[in-house]
């Protein structure tokens, strides 16, 4: 296959890749320049400042409390989620992370900033998270209080279901960037999270789960460790500008939102990497020359290997985490709750807020 800056003639080869083929779909889009004179051209895709409201999605896991007041140990890494309550105005705070972080290793104490600085701690044993036998996903409801926690959560419909992947042609070569728990630089007492930068590899297929378990998941070419495991991972398309929107006004609930020419929405949640056997190099035995193979010269102890990471990162779909979300469970004690709020708001005398506020 060849690469051409020219445009083909009507009846050329089909094959025949053009340069304004890797244009990922730009299109005309009104932008100003730094005196406001606007004008409209396709813009060049590049990686924008990440607002601090991203970084505070994300919070910190831990065995026990102790563990977590100091930083230490590797644990793990949650983020928050919104879901709408049938109750104008109300929504329900959910931490999500892996199953094998939160039950199988136990890390399921949750630290979050606070606007004070001294990071606040809540107790969880593993059984308190919910987890659904089908995905390598744990969920737990909590309470935070924006007056007093530092921190955002992603609304369901900020989610990337099928749907918005059909629709806006998602694919092989869309940016990506992970937010999470960079365990040796991590901001010890308080939680600094770090972010890592990729792209999509393959499109959802079937992989190996922690959890024994088959499912579908995106393979992102993205670097990660020990610490990351829970971590959101972001899909965004921008023309360059940074990808700061406009949050909710309630204090209470800080939501992340997306919307016009900038694209941003939950990918889905790390969950592991594809590992690789490295081999142990011996001493250099001679030095290859451009005429000689390199593979030839013996630098390997046969038989004897280490276990690396291949930099291929696995990622449950943001739909996966839906499913659990709207698991039966889960969707039951929602439905308690409102009624409960209804016949509490009606004792009172008390209204719904209207919707959006």
């Amino acid at each position: 296959m060849t690469l051409s800056h020219a445009r083909p003639r009507y009846g050329g080869p089909i094959n025949q890749i053009e340069f304004r083929d890797l244009d990922f779909d730009h299109v005309a889009t009104t932008a100003y320049s730094t005196r406001g004179t606007p004008f409209v051209r396709p813009v060049a895709i590049g990686m924008p400042r990440i607002p601090p409201k991203i970084l505070d999605n994300v919070c910190y896991l831990y065995k026990d409390a102790e563990r977590a007041k100091i930083g230490a140990g590797f644990g793990g890494t949650a983020f928050l989620v919104a879901v709408p309550s049938s109750i104008p105005g109300k929504h329900y705070q959910y931490a999500v992370t892996n199953w094998h972080v939160a039950q199988k290793h136990g890390n399921s104490v949750i630290r979050v900033n606070t606007h004070s600085g001294e990071p606040d701690i809540f107790e969880y044993d593993p059984g308190q998270w919910f987890c659904d036998t089908r995905f390598d996903i744990a969920v737990c409801g909590i309470k935070l209080d924006g007056a007093i926690h530092r921190y955002t959560a992603m609304p369901i419909d900020g989610f990337a279901l099928r749907e918005h992947i059909e629709g806006n042609k998602v694919g092989p070569g869309d940016d990506v960037f992970m937010v999470g728990r960079f365990v040796d630089h991590d901001g010890g007492s308080v939680n600094k999270p770090a972010v890592r930068f990729g792209n999509i590899s393959v499109m959802p297929l079937p992989i190996m789960q922690p959890n024994g378990t088959m499912a579908d998941a995106y393979c992102i070419d993205l670097h990660s460790r020990t610490g990351y495991s829970g971590s959101p991972v972001y899909v965004y398309r921008t023309p360059g500008y940074d990808l700061e929107q406009t949050l909710s006004s309630d204090p209470n609930e800080q939501r992340l939102l997306y919307a016009g020419v900038n694209y941003l929405a939950l990918l889905g949640i790390h969950f592991a990497q594809f590992p690789e056997d490295w081999e142990i190099a011996d001493q250099m035995v001679g030095k290859p020359t451009a005429d000689v193979d390199e593979a030839a010269v013996p630098l390997i102890l046969e038989g004897k290997y280490i276990k690396g990471l291949s930099g291929m990162t696995c990622v449950l779909p943001a739909w996966s985490i839906w499913d659990v979300l709207h698991a039966a469970p889960l969707l039951q004690a929602r439905i308690q709750s409102d009624e409960r709020e209804r016949a509490r708001m009606k004792d009172v005398g008390e209204s719904p807020a209207p919707v959006g506020e």
